[in-house]
C-alpha cells in the first residue's frame, strides 16, 4: 500500500483560481492517489502592498503539514513572478526559513518559452538554498495539456515525482550554497564637479536618466553613481525606484495588451512609458540581494509590461552598475544580457564592485561613461547575439499568431519589420526553388563544393577592396 504524500501547491501566479498553470499542477495531482493536497495562493495574495499577515502564518502551517510542494508559476520578465519573490522573503523576514528544510520540491510553468531556464533556475537554487530537494520541473506552452501525448508526460512526471518523495531517493544538486562574502569597500578618489554644474557635452546634449535602488547613502553602489556621474559629459536625472507609490504588482490579466491600459491605478504606466520616451541613455544602479538583485526590482521590471511585448528600450544606450557578487550569480547577468539583447537596447557595460582595488573600478566606471557618451552620439548599434535572436523570435511567432487581439503590438511589430519570416522573402524562395532542382545533379553539386569559398565573400570582398564606407 502506497504512502500517503502531503502535497502543496504554491501558486505564484496573481491570477489565483484562474492561473492556467495551476490547472496543470491540478490535473497532474488529480491523476495519482494516497495524494493529500492544498493550494496556497500566493500570487493573488501578495500582489497588493498590504497583505492579510494571518495568511502568512497560515500558509507557513501549510508548508510544514506538507512533503512536497510544487511551485507553480507563470514567467514574468524572464523570472519568476515578484509576488512569488515576495512570498520567499516574507518567510524569511518572519525568521521561518527553516519550514523547507527536508521536504521535496518541483516547479510546473507555463509560458511561451521565454527565458523559462531562467526561471527554473531560480526555483531550484532557492529550493536548495532553503534546504529542499528539487526535482528537474516542467515547462509548458499554453496549449500542451490539451494534447493527449502531452498529458501522458505529465503523468509520468506527477508519478515519478511522488514515488521519489515516498522512497525518499537523493537528488541531485545543482548549485553551489552562496556564499557570504562582501565585495571590497570602495573608496574612490573626489568626485569633484557636481551634477548641475555640467553643460551640454561641447554643444550635444543627451537626455539620460539613472533609475536605481541606492542613492546619496554609504553603499557601493552609491560610489559608483557618483564617479559615474562625475565622468559622464551630460546632466542626468536620477529616479529612486523604491519612491514610487506601487498600488500592487503586475495582475497578468493582460487589460494593458487587451484595452491598452494599465488595471492599475497607480500611474506607473505612463510614469514608465514617458520616462523611457523621452531620454535618449538610460542607466542602471543595481543591488543584488540572494539570487537576483533586490525585489523592488522585480515588482519595478514586471510592471513594465503595460508597454505589452513592445520593446520600449529599443535603440536605447545602456549601462549596469552592478553591486554584489555577480561573477557568483551568472543568471543575473544572461537576465541582463538577455534583456538588453532582446529588447535592442545598445548596452555599453555590466559592471560590478568586485574589484580588489578602488582605483581600478574607478579607472573602469570613468572609461565606460565616455565610452557611454561616444557611442550615444555617434548612434551605435550594438550586433544581437543568440539570447538576442532568439527571444525576439519567440515573441514575433507569437505577436503574429495573437495579431487579432493585440493590435498595439502587432503595429509595432510590422512598424520594426520584426515580422521577418524568412518565406516571406520571395528573392530566396526563388532561388531555393532553382538551386534544389539543379543540387539534384551530381556534377553541379561538385561545382558548387569546388567554387563555394569565393563565392561565399564575393560581395564581401568587393567592398573590402572598394575602400568606400
Amino acid at each position: 500500500m502506497k504512502r500517503l504524500i502531503n502535497v502543496l501547491i504554491v501558486n505564484g501566479s496573481p491570477k489565483g483560481e484562474y492561473s492556467l498553470t495551476l490547472q496543470h499542477s491540478l490535473y497532474m495531482l488529480g491523476q495519482e492517489d494516497a495524494v493529500n493536497s492544498k493550494v496556497i495562493q500566493a500570487g493573488e495574495v501578495l500582489s497588493s502592498i498590504i497583505f492579510d499577515k494571518a495568511w502568512l502564518e497560515s500558509a507557513i502551517s501549510d508548508i510544514e503539514w506538507s512533503d512536497a510542494i510544487i511551485l507553480t508559476t507563470p514567467v514574468y520578465t524572464m523570472l519568476v513572478p515578484w509576488q512569488l519573490m515576495r512570498f520567499f522573503e516574507l518567510i524569511k523576514d518572519a525568521g521561518k526559513s527553516d519550514v523547507f528544510f527536508g521536504k521535496y520540491a518541483t516547479s510546473m510553468m507555463t509560458c511561451f518559452h521565454y527565458y523559462d531556464h531562467l526561471a527554473e533556475n531560480w526555483l531550484r537554487a532557492k529550493s536548495e538554498d532553503l534546504g529542499m530537494s528539487y526535482l528537474e520541473g516542467r515547462t509548458a506552452d499554453n496549449t500542451d495539456m490539451l494534447g493527449k501525448d502531452n498529458r501522458a508526460s505529465m503523468r509520468f512526471f506527477m508519478h515519478e515525482f511522488l514515488e521519489t518523495c515516498r522512497n525518499k531517493s537523493v537528488v541531485e544538486r545543482r548549485f553551489m550554497p552562496l556564499k557570504e562574502t562582501k565585495s571590497p569597500e570602495f573608496k574612490p578618489s573626489r568626485v569633484t564637479e557636481p551634477v548641475s554644474s555640467k553643460s551640454a557635452a561641447q554643444g550635444a546634449s543627451l537626455k539620460t536618466v539613472l533609475l536605481t535602488d541606492e542613492y546619496r547613502k554609504d553603499g557601493n553602489l552609491s560610489a559608483m553613481i557618483d564617479v559615474f556621474i562625475d565622468a559622464y559629459p551630460h546632466p542626468v536625472e536620477v529616479v529612486d525606484i523604491n519612491d514610487f507609490p506601487y498600488e500592487a504588482g503586475c495582475h497578468g490579466y493582460l487589460r494593458c495588451e487587451l484595452v491598452g491600459e494599465c488595471d492599475r491605478k497607480d500611474g506607473f504606466q505612463d510614469f514608465y512609458v514617458n520616462l523611457v520616451n523621452s531620454c535618449d541613455v538610460l542607466l542602471f544602479g543595481m543591488n543584488t540581494q540572494d539570487r537576483f538583485l533586490k525585489p523592488i526590482w522585480k515588482l519595478f521590471l514586471d510592471r513594465t509590461f503595460s508597454n505589452g511585448h513592445r520593446t520600449s528600450m529599443m535603440g536605447k544606450h545602456t549601462a549596469y552598475l552592478v553591486a554584489g557578487p555577480l561573477r557568483s550569480l551568472p543568471d543575473v547577468r544572461q537576465f541582463l544580457e538577455g534583456k538588453s539583447n532582446v529588447g535592442r537596447e545598445n548596452a555599453i557595460g555590466i559592471i560590478s564592485d568586485e574589484y580588489e582595488h578602488s582605483a581600478q573600478l574607478e579607472c573602469l566606471l570613468r572609461e565606460t561613461a565616455e565610452s557611454l557618451s561616444k557611442a550615444a552620439l555617434a548612434k551605435y548599434q550594438k550586433s544581437v547575439n543568440f539570447l538576442g535572436v532568439g527571444g525576439i523570435k519567440l515573441f514575433r511567432d507569437l505577436i503574429y499568431s495573437m495579431r487579432g487581439v493585440v493590435p498595439d503590438d502587432n503595429r509595432f511589430y510590422r512598424k520594426n519589420k520584426l515580422y521577418d519570416f524568412p518565406q516571406k522573402d520571395i528573392a530566396r524562395q526563388i532561388f531555393n526553388l532553382g538551386m534544389g532542382f539543379l543540387f539534384k545533379f551530381k556534377f553541379i553539386r561538385v561545382g558548387a563544393y569546388e567554387r563555394m569559398p569565393a563565392l561565399y565573400i564575393k560581395l564581401h570582398k568587393h567592398i573590402v577592396n572598394s575602400g568606400k564606407p
